[in-house]
């Protein structure tokens, strides 16, 4: 949907607490993107979707032709105009040069949209293996540069033995490596729910 061709995937899947999840572990310290949503219906719970600055910045140059075609030109510009378009916030050093089109305001939209993708996939997998009808509402997508957010959220999952199911997502676009991490927090009930549909 976004004009990238995906060359190979790969996910590790694991059911854990978010302190002893292997999969979290590699998210490292440094700054995330955070897409949040919550899930309603018949299973009740939250949907987070974690990208590193570091494949936020991949993705960014990987859809930059794209983004460039869309939303960086008018029906005027030639290729000269396009290639002379530079974003230098892509090393992100905290400080955005304010250019003719708001090109990370794009790029927002465009992980949110990736998300809402995402998020309806996985609530489509919960209801063809639990039979829970299930969907999601509007996501929210926040940079977290100190992971302060995210943090938030998974304390205020309630109890610390909080259970998630932690997604690890590897995707190969254009020979880069993009990594997504999807945590599903359904709520103690809804979680039961779904062992007992699988049972």
């Amino acid at each position: 949907m976004f004009g990238l061709t995906v060359d190979s995937s790969e996910s590790r899947i694991e059911i854990a607490q978010a302190a002893n999840s292997e999969n979290l572990k590699n998210l490292g310290t440094g700054a995330l993107y955070v897409v949040t949503s919550s899930i309603v219906g018949d299973m009740q719970g939250r949907i987070l979707l974690l990208m590193r600055s570091i494949d936020f910045d991949c993705l960014s140059e990987v859809m930059q032709p794209v983004l460039s075609l869309l939303f960086l030109s008018s029906p005027d510009d030639d290729l000269e105009t396009l290639d002379g378009q530079v974003l230098d916030w892509i090393e992100d050093h905290g400080t955005v040069q304010a250019g003719p089109v708001p090109y990370r305001e794009q790029m927002f939209d465009t992980l949110a949209e990736m998300g809402n993708v995402v998020i309806g996939l996985y609530s489509k997998a919960i209801y063809n293996l639990c039979n829970l009808n299930t969907h999601h509402l509007v996501p929210h997508v926040m940079k977290d540069p100190q992971q302060k957010i995210i943090q938030r959220v998974l304390s205020s999952a309630g109890d610390s033995a909080q259970t998630f199911l932690v997604i690890e997502n590897e995707f190969v676009v254009m020979a880069r490596s993009i990594k997504l991490w999807c945590l599903i927090s359904p709520t103690e009930q809804s979680f039961q729910d779904m062992l007992d549909a699988i049972e």
